[in-house]
C-alpha cells in the first residue's frame, strides 16, 4: 500500500497553520508529512497521539514535538529550546543543533541530537532516552528522575546536580553536581550504549564512557 504523503511549505504560514493542516492530514489518514520552513516557529508538531512521520527541513523555535506520544520526527536543521518537552512516545531525531532544555520532563520515547546543545538537558527526565552527540551547557540531568542522558561531547557545570534517579553517561569532559558520583559503566551499560549507539549511527566507543548516578538516596533529609 503506497503511503500518502502530505508537504508543506511553511515560510509565510504561522504556527497555527502548520498544526492545522497536520491535524486535517491525519484525519484523512495520512502518515507522512514534509514541513519546510526557516521562520523559527515555536511549537510545531505538538500534541500527536498517531503513529505518523514527520520530516522537518530548515530552522525551527522552541517546542519542538512537545507533549506528543507516538510520532516519528526528524528534523534536518537547528531547533530551539524545549525540544521534545513532556513527550510521552516516540522518537525525536534532530540533525543539527539544539537550544536549550532538549527533552524536559520527558515520559518515555527517544529523542536523538546529532550536533551541540544548550543548558538544562534532560531536566526532570521522567523515563526517556536522550542522546546528545555533541558537546552541551551546564546543569545537564538536574532533578532527573529516570531515564538514560548520553552525552558524548563534554559537558558544562554541574551535571546529575540533585539527580534523583535514572543514569547519566558522558564520553568528553564533565564536572558533576550536588549529590551526583561518578562510577565506570558495568557489562549491561556497556551493551545498551552499543546498541544505541548502533541504532543511531553514533561514532563512540562505549568503554570510554563514564556512569554518573545518585549519591545518596535521601539527598535533601541528610
Amino acid at each position: 500500500m503506497t503511503v500518502q504523503e502530505m508537504k508543506i511549505a511553511g515560510d509565510g504560514l504561522s504556527t497555527r497553520d502548520i498544526n492545522r493542516k497536520i491535524k486535517e492530514g491525519l484525519r484523512e489518514n495520512i502518515k507522512k508529512f514534509s514541513i519546510e520552513s526557516n521562520a523559527e516557529l515555536d511549537s510545531i508538531v505538538v500534541g500527536i497521539r498517531e503513529d505518523a512521520e514527520f520530516i522537518l527541513s530548515g530552522r525551527f523555535g522552541d517546542f519542538v514535538g512537545a507533549l506528543n506520544h507516538g510520532p516519528k520526527i526528524e528534523i534536518h536543521g537547528k531547533t530551539g529550546r524545549y525540544v521534545g518537552n513532556n513527550m510521552t512516545a516516540g522518537e525525536i531525531i534532530v540533525h543539527g543543533d539544539a537550544d536549550d532544555g532538549v527533552g524536559f520532563g520527558t515520559y518515555n520515547g527517544t529523542i536523538v541530537v546529532h550536533g551541540d546543545a544548550g543548558d538544562g538537558i534532560g531536566q526532570l527526565n521522567k523515563g526517556g532516552v536522550i542522546i546528545i552527540d555533541g558537546d552541551i551547557g551546564d546543569l545537564a540531568g538536574l532533578y532527573m528522575l529516570s531515564g538514560d542522558l548520553i552525552i558524548t561531547g563534554d559537558t558544562g557545570k554541574d551535571i546529575g546536580d540533585w539527580i534523583i534517579g535514572g543514569n547519566i553517561y558522558v564520553g568528553g569532559e564533565f564536572e558533576t553536581g550536588t549529590n551526583a558520583k561518578v562510577m565506570e559503566p558495568e557489562r549491561n551499560d556497556l551493551d545498551k550504549l552499543s546498541s544505541l549507539f548502533s541504532r543511531y549511527s553514533i561514532d563512540a566507543s562505549p568503554e570510554e564512557f563514564k556512569k554518573i548516578q545518585r549519591k545518596e538516596i535521601r539527598p535533601f533529609y541528610g
